[in-house]
């Protein structure tokens, strides 16, 4: 393929994800949803849960 191709093809790509990924409240909120034990504790890692800045930042 050429270099024009393959640039042409990952801006394609990151197009298609950037837009359906949701904000990063929304993706937030998924993650609380789904790492949550119950108890504030991350099911992943067994520490709690982390803050909307930490998981920003990570």
């Amino acid at each position: 393929m050429s270099q024009e191709r393959d640039n042409a093809l990952i801006e394609a790509q990151a197009n298609i994800q950037t837009r359906l990924r949701s904000s990063n409240e929304d993706e937030y909120d998924i993650y609380l949803a789904c790492a949550d034990d119950g108890n504030g504790i991350d099911i992943t890692t067994g520490r709690p849960l982390k803050t909307y800045e930490e998981w920003l930042n990570s």
